[in-house]
């Protein structure tokens, strides 16, 4: 691990440090960090230009500027910290009038089309900030293009956070592209603008979209084209459900998001064919700057898009520093161009793109040249698949405590899968480029156009084939944050054992293996707690009560079983529940020293004495005030099984008697320890 003595591997965890701190802890006092320590800094470097031997506090203050850095830097982005942000001039009661451009058009949903837009102003003075418009399908209004101006009337709202436990948190998501908040403008409110203004994004979005109206011709089949759009220019937002899924569950799904791999292929392909530029004079720095506008046109024909603007920036700095030949370690570039991507923005961190994409370089960079040692293959077939076999176990232990802590599953064929896919995909992208040329050009000739289609056609039934080894995809993995450093912790402590063994290596070793086992016993305590929730779903009651490993799920309706939809198969993975089983809701719960009557349809309840929680399921018509007063309840609790109307009366009621309602609808689940 002699990487780590490299001083910007060291400035970049301190940056992060200050980042991921900044993101947890929001505080006015991060402001007054960075200054002070650069006080501390300047102080310490005078005292230290007298000193024939070096103390450690000078490294230590300039590790604290680092870490300032990350959390000024993180901090000044958030909304409230900038004067300008619209939300600090709109009201969620009220509609707000806002002047928008469209930055990115997400895929839609079944009654909506979806856009991220910034905002411009409001017509009295110039907003900063980001919102997600939703805009009704209407077959009379025209959709939306990047770089689009629009005025926008409506009622602006925070993303709502999930309301079960361990569902996808699509809130926190669209903090990292810095939106917090969302609008649903009727069509008829919503106006374009005409604008001469010049804009890269917009102009990128013309070329590719202009690109993909090119490659609707007789030579491409329907799949066909959606996974060219993907693998050439970006655009995923025309695959089939079914297709998307078969890549995930063959391990390919990567292929599909334009990224490090792709701009890699192509960074490799134009260093082999500028090659011959190195014999002119000046030579390597023609070699340097074609390769670089290369790489930033392609970033600019795919839509700018963060992943491939990351990966072309990566790949720039791996350009400077080889064509130059700068005295540097490839693993101290991916850090050059991870600290300035990271200053540039900070939220970068937290993109799960962005985290795969290092973690698969750092661990190629790292591992696979001491893999690649452990065989001498003597032929070229024997190099090249020796080759593409180390690249794929070094990548795959890098990105695989990830995928699995993203996305619960771990696909058993990745090795057969990017043994194949990875050759065939240099050709796809390589032969696809060349394809968008002569579309370009129209000069394509049909064979040509046929030729790319079964080529295409080929790789999707592999991919279909390997997902159809459902015995070799394991899903459903329980593996928390906890578990996630623990792996990784483990993976440095076993290389540490397969080099020459020496005092040093071994202490390493068995501090990450105990680290490791630590983290197994905190995990196994947090699986062992028990908890009752009452989970929100409409038109249903869902009561969950775990011991342990264990959950039974109590709900009105037993004909059907619930342990793999929505929402109890995130639950069950979150929480680890081995033992699953199902049974009706009864009358009264009792649990945690705590005694909750239900009152459904029915709007029976034969008991008399007091309870602590009431629930109220399935509509009952009841006299809300009667049963306050009977049962003299702490809490009243309305599922999602219930009108809104009946909702919004029992909470004024509640109001009324200063009783605490919990509407699973607005707050959430419920949840009893």
């Amino acid at each position: 691990m002699h990487f780590i003595n490299f001083p910007i591997v060291r400035f970049s965890f301190f940056l992060i440090l200050g980042i991921t701190t900044a993101r947890f802890i929001q505080s006015q006092f991060w402001f007054y960090f960075l200054p002070a320590a650069l006080l501390v800094l300047i102080v310490v470097w005078r005292i230290a230009r007298r000193q024939l031997f070096q103390k450690v506090y000078f490294g230590i203050a300039a590790y604290l500027c680092f870490f300032g850095l990350g959390l000024a830097n993180y901090q000044l982005r958030l909304p409230r910290f900038q004067k300008d942000h619209f939300r600090h001039f709109i009201s969620e009661e009220k509609s707000a009038l806002l002047e928008v451009e469209v930055k990115e058009i997400l895929k839609p949903s079944t009654f909506s089309e979806k856009y991220i837009a910034k905002v411009v102003s409001n017509g009295q003075r110039s907003l900063v900030g980001n919102i997600l418009l939703y805009v009704r399908k209407d077959d009379t209004l025209q959709l939306f293009s990047v770089g689009d101006r629009l005025w926008v009337d409506g009622q602006a709202s925070a993303v709502p956070p999930p309301l079960n436990p361990y569902q996808f948190n699509y809130a926190k998501f669209l903090e990292i592209q810095d939106v917090y908040h969302q609008m649903r403008p009727d069509p008829n409110f919503i106006q374009r603008v005409a604008t001469d203004r010049f804009s890269i994004k917009r102009y990128s979005s013309k070329i590719r979209d202009h690109l993909i109206h090119k490659l609707d011709v007789p030579g491409f089949g329907e799949e066909e084209q959606s996974i060219i759009q993907a693998l050439i220019l970006g655009e995923r937002n025309n695959i089939q459900p079914e297709l998307y899924q078969s890549y995930a569950a063959a391990g390919a799904i990567h292929i599909l998001a334009v990224s490090g791999l792709h701009v890699g292929i192509i960074y490799f392909l134009l260093l082999y064919v500028l090659k011959p530029l190195r014999w002119l004079s000046h030579g390597k720095q023609m070699q340097l700057v074609i390769l670089v506008l290369f790489l930033w046109s392609y970033a600019l024909l795919t839509g700018l898009s963060p992943s491939v603007t990351r990966a072309v920036t990566m790949f720039s700095f791996f350009a400077l520093a080889q064509l130059l030949n700068r005295p540097t370690n490839s693993i101290n570039t991916l850090f050059l161009s991870l600290f300035f991507l990271l200053i540039w923005n900070p939220k970068w961190i937290f993109h799960v793109g962005f985290q795969l994409s290092y973690a698969a370089v750092f661990f190629i960079l790292w591992l696979q040249p001491l893999l690649y040692n452990l065989y001498s293959p003597r032929f070229y077939p024997d190099r090249l698949i020796w080759g593409i076999f180390t690249v794929s176990i070094a990548a795959q232990l890098g990105v695989a405590p990830l995928s699995i802590y993203y996305f619960n599953q771990f696909p058993g064929l990745f090795l057969l899968s990017n043994l194949v896919i990875l050759p065939f995909l240099s050709v796809v992208v390589c032969f696809g480029i060349l394809i968008i040329i002569l579309l370009s050009l129209e000069i394509l000739p049909e064979w040509m156009a046929g030729l790319y289609n079964n080529l295409i056609q080929l790789l999707n039934q592999f991919v279909n084939w390997i997902a159809s080894q459902e015995s070799f995809l394991i899903t459903d993995i329980h593996f928390p944050f906890i578990m996630l450093v623990g792996v990784y912790v483990l993976i440095i402590g076993i290389l540490q054992c397969s080099k020459p063994f020496n005092f040093r290596r071994v202490k390493v070793a068995l501090i990450c293996i105990l680290f490791f086992q630590v983290l197994l016993f905190l995990n196994s305590l947090e699986t062992t707690r028990s908890q009752l929730t009452i989970f929100h779903k409409t038109g249903h009651s869902l009561i969950g009560i775990r011991q342990g490993k264990e959950l039974k799920l109590l709900k009105a309706d037993t004909s059907s079983r619930h342990g793999s939809s929505f929402p109890i198969q995130a639950y069950r993975i979150g929480m680890d529940c081995k033992v699953y089983s199902e049974e009706k809701i009864p009358d009264i719960i009792s649990y945690a020293d705590k005694i909750m009557l239900i009152v459904d349809s029915s709007s029976v309840y034969p008991f008399t004495r007091k309870v602590d929680i009431v629930l109220l399921r399935g509509n009952p018509r009841i006299h809300l005030e009667r049963i306050i007063d009977s049962l003299q309840p702490s809490l009243l609790v309305a599922d999602g099984s219930n009108y809104k109307t009946n909702v919004n009366r029992w909470r004024e009621t509640c109001k009324k008697r200063k009783l605490t309602f919990h509407f699973t609808g607005e707050r959430g689940a419920f949840i009893l320890e």
